[in-house]
């Protein structure tokens, strides 16, 4: 059959979700794929009604459009994703996200679904401003009260304490963004763990909250901090009852926690609250193909029409860059040694501490922080630069 007479069916298992002013995200029940589309492809799909063929939708829509085209978006687009029937062609499965390697679900859907009906009530606007202002006082109290102590603190034979209130933490950092997409009455699926870059990560299934409002799905991005907020709070009351050290320490580090997850320039819920806010899923890349082009454009003699969110994502990318800079800068420059003997310091530090003439405190330890973050980011980067080439080069990559 020639390409124009073809007459395209659309599945019966699609939802239309709203995603900003100008976007849409199509939801395959069937094969569970989200695909964001704009409001031209939308006005387009709601064309299609099994009758018409590619030629007949080219005529109506105009402009530039033609049968090769829709073809190209129709079929080699969405049709893949079973969002367009097709049958030349199987439709997978959504899989897990290729970043996301070894992952495992530890705490299964129909479990937390019996937990969370209980937990909804923190998140009724009085309830979640109150619990947030008296959280944060106690916190910061309780912590600046006992700083001295906290950093002071001999950790030795606290690490099992420290593993186990922390797994206690970020457990229920995930059950805070699987109640509030509960709440809203978005699908959570479960909790669990996996790898990322050789990083161990844990994580929630809460893909379904791109069908929500921008605000509630801010609320979700933030409600793992929120919860977080409440656990490091009765941590800091019952220390400061039954004056256990040791709780005001893993209050300290859930706070530290919480302060890097509202980053937006982490890939932590900082980051994907912005994502939300500018109605943009993949910022990292899309901000750093704008600087991008304002670069181009500055340097070129023709005139191109630059919008106020272009710079604003530039400047997001901008600001990305130089803080990166300024920390290369700041370890390999002016702090050299720090990277240079850092092997050496950790030896050293080690043989003292078995000799029993060095303690372990969170002062102590602090000094490996930044070489460390130096070197996990440096061995990201080399990954990610591997990949990139081995993939290149037509080699399947499967860690």
């Amino acid at each position: 059959m020639e390409r124009e007479l073809l007459v395209p069916e659309l599945s019966e298992d699609i939802v239309y979700h709203q995603f900003s002013s100008d976007s849409y995200f199509i939801h395959q029940v069937e094969y569970d794929h989200r695909i964001k589309i704009t409001n031209d492809l939308y006005a387009l799909l709601h064309k299609i009604d099994g009758k018409k063929n590619l030629q007949e939708l080219a005529k109506e829509i105009g402009g530039d459009c033609n049968t090769d085209f829709i073809y190209a978006v129709l079929y080699e687009r969405l049709g893949k994703y079973g969002i367009i029937r097709r049958n030349d062609f199987i439709v997978e499965y959504k899989k897990k996200p290729s970043y996301l390697k070894l992952s495992f679900i530890v705490i299964p859907p129909r479990l937390i679904s019996k937990v969370t009906p209980y937990l909804k009530f923190l998140f009724k606007p009085k309830i979640m401003l109150a619990v947030i202002v008296f959280s944060t006082i106690i916190i910061i109290s309780g912590l600046i009260d006992k700083y001295a102590i906290i950093v002071n603190l001999d950790m030795e034979n606290l690490w099992m304490p420290l593993l186990l209130f922390g797994f206690i933490s970020v457990t229920l950092h995930e059950f805070g963004h699987v109640t509030a997409t509960d709440y809203f009455g978005a699908k959570h699926g479960g909790i669990g763990g996996g790898f990322y870059l050789f990083t161990p990560v844990y994580f929630a299934d809460v893909t379904d909250i791109w069908k929500l409002k921008p605000r509630q799905r801010i609320t979700v991005n933030l409600a793992g901090i929120y919860f977080e907020l409440i656990i490091c709070s009765l941590f800091v009351i019952i220390g400061v009852l039954f004056n256990i050290n040791v709780l005001y320490l893993v209050g300290l580090l859930i706070f530290i926690k919480t302060l890097l997850n509202l980053n937006p320039f982490l890939r932590s819920d900082g980051y994907w609250v912005l994502t939300d806010t500018l109605g943009i899923p993949n910022l990292y890349k899309t901000s750093s193909s704008k600087l991008k082009k304002l670069v181009r454009i500055t340097f070129s003699k023709n005139k191109v029409n630059v919008t106020s969110k272009d710079i604003l994502l530039s400047l997001y990318a901008s600001v990305n860059y130089i803080l990166l800079t300024i920390f290369i800068y700041y370890v390999i420059i002016l702090n050299s040694n720090s990277i240079i003997y850092l092997p050496f310091k950790v030896i050293s530090f080690t043989k003292r501490f078995l000799a029993g003439t060095q303690m372990l405190t969170l002062q102590s330890v602090s000094q490996f922080f930044i070489p460390l973050l130096f070197y996990y980011l440096v061995f990201n980067v080399a990954i990610n630069w591997i990949i990139t080439i081995i993939k290149k080069k037509g080699i399947k990559v499967t860690l």
